[in-house]
């Protein structure tokens, strides 16, 4: 059965502004950071490097942070403190000379920004009733759109170089929706060691391991479409057209997941993963990068729905910080910076095409392996024990 706090609630009001600032965030970076940082003269591999770099907290800072929270620590500023630490490092990225001064830069970019969203994120799905976070969540594929937007007219007017402005602005425009989340995610329960189950265990490495097959979008598809001819205001466009994608994807969620249950709608999004790479390594043209970027409904929008509530649904109530900041620090930390650290000299060696080719591979591995732990994951809904104990899972 779900939790519910009655003096402690966070409606929708609070939550879609902080998604929608939050995902902003993203929808400068994305975009921006592989020419920008080009400008500056940093190489192929450098780009993967400091792209790296900004996901690296989640992986190294951001659990350790979630598990302290579950057992007791909370502070008032949490979320404030650790946010204003990214806008000062984004300010100082105008500043700064050489590939490893900027990549330290986005490192402290990354850990301010990347502990603030499990932290938030589990108190927003202890208090959502079922099927409930889509049509929630889809205020951050519009926070990006409206990013992405800004992003192609700085890219079109050739003002990339006010990037660390302009991102230090969206970061501050987080740290304002962070304001009510203060008190309010601080954990209801009583402190306590949860468990994490082995089945968790396995979903959030394979989880990981689809991210590392995006690792050459987010570092390379803006540079590889620009090496092709494609101008700055249609890669930005392709960009806002995923999300697009991934936005009617969040809001039509929850009817998936009543009609095919979540595993089976992960199933299915594991599926057609390797078939968006396949398409962005082909002769790029009009129609195959269309077709592509409406594929990110799968690749990523599905994916999370589908992922993170199997994951927090599979946990006790004492562990959803610990595990909602492993699933952040692993997916979209580890799996990210494998991904994009791989990408740069793969890049270099065979191209986009070659590239995107490989993350084809791996995602197509990712699903065969789905197979097995999918079937482990029902056994253990139906074991004596059950999960399910932190909200309710219509899991199919």
């Amino acid at each position: 059965m779900a939790l519910r706090y009655r003096n402690d609630a966070i409606p929708s009001k609070l939550a879609a502004p902080f998604y929608a600032a939050y995902f902003a965030v993203l929808g400068v970076v994305l975009p921006l950071l592989g020419p920008y940082l080009q400008d500056r003269g940093v190489a192929a591999v450098g780009v993967g490097l400091i792209t790296a770099l900004f996901s690296l907290p989640k992986l190294i800072y951001t659990p350790a942070l979630g598990a302290r929270v579950d057992r007791g620590l909370w502070f008032p500023g949490v979320l404030s403190l650790h946010l204003a630490a990214s806008i000062v490092a984004a300010l100082a990225i105008a500043l700064l000379e050489g590939t490893w001064l900027l990549g330290v830069a986005f490192f402290m970019v990354g850990l301010g920004y990347g502990t603030v969203l499990p932290l938030v994120e589990a108190a927003v799905l202890e208090r959502l009733p079922e099927s409930g976070y889509g049509s929630l969540r889809v205020w951050g594929s519009l926070g990006f759109v409206a990013a992405a937007a800004a992003s192609a007219a700085l890219m079109a007017r050739g003002a990339a170089a006010r990037f660390p402005l302009v991102l230090a602005a969206s970061l501050v425009m987080l740290a304002c929706t962070c304001l009510p989340f203060e008190r309010s995610a601080h954990p209801p329960h009583q402190p306590s060691r949860g468990r994490i189950p082995g089945a968790v265990w396995w979903l959030l490495a394979l989880l990981t391991v689809h991210q590392v097959a995006h690792g050459p979008y987010y570092a390379f598809f803006s540079i590889h479409l620009l090496e092709e001819g494609f101008s700055g205001a249609a890669i930005s466009a392709l960009w806002s057209l995923g999300v697009v994608a991934e936005l009617v994807a969040f809001l039509a969620g929850g009817r998936l997941e009543r009609k095919l249950g979540r595993r089976r709608l992960l199933g299915l999004a594991l599926l057609l993963s390797p078939l968006r790479w396949l398409l962005l390594a082909l002769p790029p043209t009009s129609a195959t990068l269309v077709a592509a970027q409406l594929g990110h409904a799968a690749t990523f929008a599905l994916v999370h729905l589908a992922g993170i509530q199997v994951v927090q649904a599979s946990v006790p109530g004492s562990a959803v910080r610990r595990v909602q900041a492993l699933y952040s620090g692993l997916t979209f930390g580890l799996g990210v910076v494998t991904g994009s650290a791989l990408a740069g000299p793969l890049y270099a060696r065979v191209g986009g095409s070659g590239t995107f080719l490989a993350a084809a591979a791996l995602s197509g591995a990712l699903f065969v392996a789905w197979l097995p732990l999918a079937r482990r994951l029902r056994a253990q809904d139906e074991g004596p024990a059950g999960i399910g104990k932190n909200r309710p899972a219509s899991a199919g």
